[in-house]
Parts: C-alpha cells; sequence; structure tokens
C-alpha cells in the first residue's frame, strides 16, 4: 500500500499525540505499583521491573524491605544497597564464610534511613553494631532471635547503640553465657525509654522483681511477650500491671496454680486497653472454672480482641464461657485444644460474629454441622485435624470471605473438597495442602488458573514445580512451592 507524503507526516502526528495522552508522571505509576504490589514478597514489582528502565527506577524506590541470605552476595552488596536507596527493613541471614563485622560496616556506609535491623538466627550479637550505629541512627526495631549464645554484655551493646529502640525481639537463645542478665535487664529498661515492645521468651532467669522494673520503667509499654519464662509468677505479673495499665498484649506461659487462674483473669479485666492475651500451657481444667464465682460473674470485656490458649485443657463449658466474656474476639488460637468438640466451637462462632482468625490445629475439631454464615472469618487454621471433603464444602458456603485456608496432614481431605474451596472462596489468596496424601499432586493447575486471587500454595506430595511450572505460575501471580 503507497501513502502519500501527507498521509506520511498525519500518521507520525498521530503517533506523537498518542503518546503523550498515554505519558504518566511517576508518581501515578508508584501508585499503580503499589496497588498491584502483594505486600514483602515483590512479585509483581519484580516482572514490572523488566519493562523498561523507567519502570526498574520506579520498582527500586517502592522496595522498602530486603532479605540478605546468599553467602556469595558480599562483592555485590554496594550495588544492591546502592539500588534500593528507601530500604527501611533489613534481614541478614547467617553467613558462614563472611566477617560479620565487615558486613555491619559496609551496611552502615550507605545513606539509608534504616528502621529495622534483623540478625536472627547467628551464633553471636555481633560488636559490629556499635560501629554501624554510629552512621544509622533511625533504628527503632532490633530483632536478634534464637541465637547460638548470648551474655549479658550484649544487653549493654545493644541499649548503648539503638537508645531509641521500640522494639525489641531476643528470644529464644540457646544459650546463656553468664549469670549477671538481671541487672543488665534493668539497665536495659532504663535506656531504651521509648520502648512500646519487647520479647523476651525463653529467658529464664527473668523473675517477679525484673518484670516489675521493665513495666515500670517503659513506661511506653504497650505489649510484652514472656513465653517459657518459668521463674515469673502470678503475684509477679499482678503486680507488674499494676504499674502499666496503659498495656495492650500480654503474652506468657502459665506454670500458676489452677485455683489462682479466675484471679489473674479478673485482674486483666481491669485493664480496658488490653486488647490481645496469649497463654500457653495453662493448667486450666473444668473444676478450676466452674468452682471460681469471680469468673461466673465477670463482666463482658468486649475490648478484648484476640485470645491465644495454645495446649489448654479446655473443655466446651470453658470456650463457651470466654466466649460470653469477649464477645468482639477477632483472633482466637485453640491449637492443641483437644478436649473442645464441634458444638463447643460452633458456640463461639454463633457468640462471636467478628472473628477473624481462628486456629484449631491439632484438634479434634472438624466444624462438622457448620450451618450459618461466619462472613468476617479470613484465616482458618485446621491442619492435623480429621476435616474431610463434605465440611470442605460448608466451609465453603459459609465462609466465603476466605483469604487463607491450612490443611496440613489433613489425611482426609480429597481433591473435591479442595475445589469446593477454590471455586467458592472468591477472595482465597493462600492454602496449604502439605501432606494431604489424598489430594493429587495434578490439582495444583486447576487450582491457579481458576481462582486468580491464590497468590501462595504449599503443594500437596508428589507435585513436580519444574523451573517451567514455576514461571508459568508465577506470571499468573502465583508463588507455588
Amino acid at each position: 500500500m503507497q501513502f502519500s507524503h501527507q498521509q506520511k507526516r498525519r500518521r507520525k502526528t498521530t503517533t506523537v499525540v498518542v503518546a503523550d495522552d498515554f505519558y504518566l508522571p511517576d508518581e501515578c505509576w508508584e501508585s499503580i505499583f503499589k496497588f498491584l504490589n502483594d505486600g514483602a514478597n515483590y512479585r509483581e514489582l519484580k516482572s514490572l521491573s523488566l519493562v523498561s528502565k523507567l519502570f526498574l527506577s520506579i520498582t527500586n524506590r517502592l522496595v522498602i524491605s530486603l532479605t540478605v541470605y546468599n553467602n556469595g552476595i558480599g562483592p555485590f552488596l554496594g550495588s544492591i544497597l546502592g539500588r534500593f536507596t528507601n530500604l527501611t527493613s533489613l534481614k541478614i541471614k547467617r553467613y558462614k564464610r563472611i566477617d560479620f563485622n565487615v558486613l555491619l560496616g559496609q551496611i552502615s556506609r550507605f545513606p539509608l534511613k534504616l528502621s529495622s535491623l534483623n540478625l536472627s538466627n547467628h551464633r553471636t550479637i555481633p560488636a559490629g553494631l556499635r560501629a554501624f550505629s554510629q552512621n544509622i541512627t533511625t533504628l527503632t526495631s532490633f530483632t536478634s532471635s534464637r541465637m547460638g549464645s548470648i551474655n549479658s554484655n550484649d544487653l549493654l551493646l545493644i541499649a548503648e547503640c539503638f537508645p531509641l529502640l521500640e522494639e525489641l525481639n531476643l528470644c529464644y537463645p540457646r544459650k546463656f553465657k553468664d549469670h549477671s542478665f538481671l541487672n543488665r535487664v534493668e539497665t536495659l529498661s532504663l535506656t531504651l525509654f521509648k520502648l512500646t515492645k519487647i520479647n523476651l521468651s525463653g529467658h529464664h532467669y527473668i523473675n517477679d522483681t525484673s518484670l516489675f522494673n521493665l513495666f515500670k520503667n517503659c513506661k511506653l509499654l504497650q505489649e510484652v511477650i514472656m513465653f517459657r519464662c518459668r521463674s515469673i509468677t502470678k503475684v509477679g505479673i499482678v503486680s507488674a500491671l499494676c504499674e502499666r495499665p496503659t498495656l495492650r498484649s500480654l503474652s506468657f506461659t502459665n506454670y500458676f496454680e489452677i485455683k489462682n487462674i479466675a484471679m489473674l483473669y479478673e485482674l486483666v479485666g481491669n485493664y480496658p486497653l488490653l486488647s490481645e492475651i496469649k497463654m500457653e500451657y495453662a493448667p486450666l481444667s473444668e473444676i478450676s472454672i466452674e468452682n471460681s464465682n469471680s469468673l461466673m460473674n465477670f463482666a463482658v470485656r468486649p475490648q478484648l480482641k484476640s485470645l491465644g490458649l495454645v495446649r489448654n485443657w479446655l473443655r466446651d463449658k470453658n470456650i463457651k464461657r470466654f466466649a460470653s466474656i469477649f464477645p468482639n474476639l477477632q483472633l482466637l488460637d485453640l491449637s492443641g485444644c483437644c478436649n473442645i468438640s464441634n458444638e463447643g466451637i460452633l458456640q463461639v462462632l454463633r457468640r462471636c460474629g467478628n472473628i477473624r482468625h481462628l486456629n484449631l490445629a491439632c484438634t479434634c475439631v472438624t466444624l462438622d454441622g457448620l450451618n450459618f454464615e461466619v462472613p468476617k472469618l479470613e484465616v482458618l487454621n485446621l491442619s492435623y485435624t480429621g476435616v474431610f471433603d463434605e465440611i470442605l464444602y460448608e466451609i465453603s458456603k459459609n465462609c466465603r470471605g476466605l483469604l487463607q485456608l491450612l490443611l496440613q496432614c489433613c489425611h482426609n481431605v480429597r481433591d473435591k473438597g479442595v475445589m469446593h474451596v477454590v471455586g467458592n472462596c472468591l477472595q482465597l489468596k493462600e492454602i496449604n495442602l502439605r501432606r494431604c496424601h489424598r489430594v493429587h499432586a495434578n490439582i495444583v493447575d486447576d487450582m491457579v488458573f481458576s481462582r486468580p486471587s491464590l497468590s501462595k500454595i504449599k503443594t500437596p506430595p508428589g507435585f513436580d514445580l519444574c523451573s517451567k511450572n514455576r514461571e508459568l505460575f508465577l506470571r499468573n501471580g502465583c508463588l507455588v512451592y
């Protein structure tokens, strides 16, 4: 086909106009990419960064968290940190052949405004934190959990390096190198005056006095996690709570006598800001609750939104009473509570209409008889239960807002039940089918292509995930592993 000179000119002009019409400033692209982003995984940003240099530049600016985990990444660390200039959160996996102190020094030379640093699962807390803190002065969250060993001077080092910390997690160290921790905890509580959240789970030396000082000195404290601290008593928790009535979340392992548990709950009920309680291993029983007049007459506490009672000796009567006392629960964790039944759980769901997260893992519960809607339920953990296809069908009809379903080790589940959930739960984002031996591996393809909202699938046994299939699933926005 032949074009005249005028036609060619008109065609060229039209192309320029179209290009101008489709121009968007960087701020608009950033808003679009933020909407498409799936959170910390950045899967959508990875594909978008390949489109053009402009998109690469924009996506680089949107990355705010980074995990460094490859031993061979040391020589390239400079270019990586130079690429992601807006990083606020950094997690460093364990290095085997690199001087960790040198690595921290390299990181500190970049003009980053880090607010969070995670050094978990290393052998020791590195002395290089001191040099690191001289240049990185914006840190408000520090995590160094499950360390190989920890000594009391490490607490002083943290306090001196990061006096503006708001969150501190030093949970479950494998070994304590000395016996001077009690004094150091008091020093820590006096220095970190902005602390709002602390996790010292597994620090067996923590006693009533150190807990009291922590609550007293940290006047902004809102969340305390003290699982497996055997030296803390009921009296110690009572005294500490009196010092910090603004506390919002309390997590602990209960080693108390059965008869005292009702008194503790009555005390907790006196603090209107307390919205979360996690109490593991507590020796609750039908007798202890039934004989407690204080709990029988306990007033309704609508402020409590989250209740964790993992591996407790609870019965239906107990959880029904908790449901009456805490009607606005949004999270309920009853995993490992083997004495509760379907009827007990169904009663809780009827009374607590705001539940969004329900964990029933390792229980005898199957939710058989769920014939009413639970519209707000988003996360359901039925791992290690006897749930089967017909029950999954009922769940899919009555919990249509489900976002996450965990079915690990559910040996009665088959393809039909899984596809009921995938078909009826239109917003489903994540499903776990690990060790579901009656679910066929080829169901994964059907799940990915029939439910566009799915972003993560933990596959059943026998699934062969080759690199070609992985890329295909990723292009459909689903991480399969």
